[in-house]
């Protein structure tokens, strides 16, 4: 797929989500974590609900012509959302968290190119993204390589190779 033409349809996805469905999305993953020890759940979700609005809105305030045109494989696309759709909890705001993840992870992979993760993300032992010459690294990239992960589209490279 064009890559103009996939924001074009991010972007009316953006135009989507209410806070409404953020609110939902929140109150989703504050459930689907309730065993994670508190201290990591708390920071984790206030950094992805900072992160992901922000990026909702950098989406929306973004022009098509701002955007690289270049070809996206179908297939690459088709992972991604298929991965996204397969985790999960069912519990009750479900959608409204797959729907804002979609987005803003499928722009940040295929567009713009920026860790899914927001860099000020705690990983157990405190670890955490590092951005070093331009490139960012990862201190998890390779111990989440599964089925299921998305690590692999990921821009963030292994901290193991600094």
């Amino acid at each position: 797929m064009n890559s103009r033409k996939f924001f074009r349809k991010l972007k009316e996805e953006c135009f989507e989500i209410s806070i409404f469905d953020i609110m939902n999305a929140k109150i989703y993953l504050e459930k689907d974590m309730l065993y994670v020890p508190l201290d990591y759940k708390d920071k984790y979700i206030e950094d992805f609900f900072t992160y992901f609005p922000k990026i909702l809105l950098e989406i929306k305030k973004k022009n098509e012509l701002e955007i690289e045109n270049f070809e996206i494989p179908n297939e690459s696309i088709e992972t991604v959302n298929s991965r996204i759709f397969k985790v999960g909890s069912k519990k009750s705001g479900e959608i409204y968290f797959k729907k804002l993840v979609k987005t803003v992870l499928s722009y940040l992979i295929f567009i713009d190119k920026k860790p899914l993760h927001a860099v000020t993300t705690r990983f157990p032992g405190g670890k955490k993204i590092i951005l070093k010459d331009g490139k960012y690294y990862c201190p998890i990239k390779d111990s989440q390589s599964n089925g299921l992960s998305l690590c692999e589209f990921c821009i963030c490279e292994d901290i193991k190779s600094i």
